[in-house]
């Protein structure tokens, strides 16, 4: 990797040294230099910030990094118009979604921010109807088997010993909820995909901490391409339970052992329009940690 100021364009602002949390850059004369390229975890701030292209990145050429145009960018009352406007659908139309979209909207996905810049997030797609009623029957059957497991008086101490109490209750509470999945299915409902002709599953190391919130952030902005794409999402929670315990349903996947995923949604054309943006309640804000 190669990092290079040119100085005759540099105009001395200081910006790339202050912004850069690696240290890449020092003021060494007057001058900004590069003194650690090494060290570049490549969040291409550098290029970002400066005002005369005088940072020459090996990793970001600058034909690459097209210049930002605020007259292209939307308003506050527009980007909140965006976010409220986001459904989330679960009755769609029977019409598939070609591939091409599919990949346009996770090319999006990548630009939600990531730990480290580390971008870790990849994607499993399934379009095939066969296959994704395979995995709705086999997320069904380990939510049931949890219920026989959760409602054994026999097997209760140890499974509170092996997951504590409070994993316990909280699977007692949903019981029903999964017993009620179950009953669907077998009347051919689908309460887990929503008979959706697209299931997108964002995946990260299995290793990286932080790499659920860099999931969470590329699936949002996936979501909300979708919603200017006219397509709907739903984000679907009951898989995750599932996959969390079974491994038989993670190798269905086809996913490598050393990753985890972390959210699952849903993605078709919607049957129905919003019209109305309902109201949300107002959180609470505690200022200092005062109360």
């Amino acid at each position: 990797m190669d990092i290079v100021i040119d100085q005759e364009r540099c105009t001395r602002c200081d910006a790339c040294r202050a912004l850069c949390i690696v240290r890449v850059f020092e003021r060494l004369d007057g001058r900004v230099e590069v003194v650690a390229a090494e060290r570049c975890w490549l969040c291409g701030h550098c290029v970002a910030v400066c005002p005369a292209d005088a940072i020459v990145h090996s990793e970001y050429p600058i034909q690459e990094c097209p210049a930002l145009d605020p007259a292209e960018l939307p308003s506050l009352d527009g980007l909140v118009g965006v976010l409220r406007e986001r459904r989330s659908s679960r009755v769609f139309r029977d019409r598939p979604v070609e591939r091409q979209v599919v990949r346009e909207l996770v090319d999006v996905a990548r630009w939600g921010p990531s730990a480290s810049n580390e971008q870790p997030v990849e994607w499993l797609a399934f379009d095939d109807p066969d296959r994704i009623a395979a995995l709705r029957g086999q997320a069904v059957a380990v939510l049931a088997q949890t219920v026989r497991l959760l409602r054994s008086r026999l097997l209760r101490p140890f499974l509170r010993l092996a997951l504590g109490s409070e994993q316990v209750e909280k699977g007692l509470e949903s019981a029903d909820s999964f017993e009620g999945l179950a009953e669907c299915h077998a009347q051919g409902e689908d309460l887990i995909f929503f008979h959706a002709p697209v299931v997108l599953m964002a995946h990260v190391p299995d290793a990286d901490y932080f790499a659920r919130d860099d999931a969470v952030y590329a699936a949002y902005n996936l979501m909300l391409a979708a919603q200017r794409m006219a397509l709907g999402t739903c984000q679907i929670g009951f898989f995750i339970v599932a996959l969390d315990r079974s491994r038989g349903l993670r190798r269905a996947l086809g996913l490598p052992e050393d990753r985890r995923v972390e959210v699952v949604l849903v993605l078709g054309y919607p049957k129905y329009r919003f019209h109305r943006v309902p109201s949300r309640r107002r959180p609470a804000i505690v200022w200092d940690g005062n109360h």
